[in-house]
């Protein structure tokens, strides 16, 4: 039997952390319906803090920690989080703004989303952080083993996000588009 909506607002109690998720108590079913979270047994899921900011921030469930309601200082001055989920709140709010029903990914700095058969990961970076280029490739590389579209989202400062495709490309590749581009521009007259 299905259950019935009242006009009370959901519930949701975190009851632990496993790794750098939350374990989240959801007896109402939100979770499931918006989409977040991953499903660890029953009904728990597991949430990271950017999820669990999402719900709090709109308002779509009162988040309880002990029996009391918490805010968004709680979560980010309170709750042990890692050093990348203010900017992947950033984003995950910016993309379910579009439509786009993103998620906690594989790893903290990561965020995903399927709409129809377009399967998109997505890493979260902020402007200014020093990451090695070969890190970005690796992450790469892993995304299109797994089917995703790579994306990578640098948050700004003011909390602006600017989205860039990602692939890889081998060198020979590229030196072959510049002497593609350097044989037909010989070939033209002046």
């Amino acid at each position: 039997m299905g259950q019935v909506r009242t006009g009370a607002r959901p519930v949701l109690r975190i009851v632990g952390s496993e790794g750098w998720r939350y374990l989240v108590e959801d007896s109402s079913g939100l979770l499931r319906e918006l989409l977040l979270g991953w499903s660890a047994r029953g009904n728990l899921y597991l949430l990271d803090i950017s999820e669990l900011a999402y719900v709090v921030y709109k308002g779509l469930a009162d988040v309880l920690v002990d029996g009391e309601p918490i805010d968004l200082g709680y979560l980010y001055f309170k709750l042990p989080t890692d050093e990348y989920g203010w900017a992947k709140f950033t984003v995950l709010l910016d993309l379910r703004e579009r439509g786009r029903r993103a998620r906690s990914g594989y790893s903290p700095r990561e965020l995903l989303y399927v709409k129809g058969s377009e399967r998109v990961l997505i890493l979260v970076l902020e402007e200014n952080t020093l990451i090695e280029a070969s890190s970005i490739l690796d992450w790469v590389r892993s995304a299109l083993m797994r089917g995703y579209t790579p994306v990578v989202a640098v948050v700004d400062a003011h909390g602006d996000v600017t989205y860039y495709a990602a692939s890889v490309v081998r060198s020979s590749d590229l030196s072959r588009v510049y002497e593609n581009e350097g044989s037909s521009r010989a070939g033209e007259g002046g």
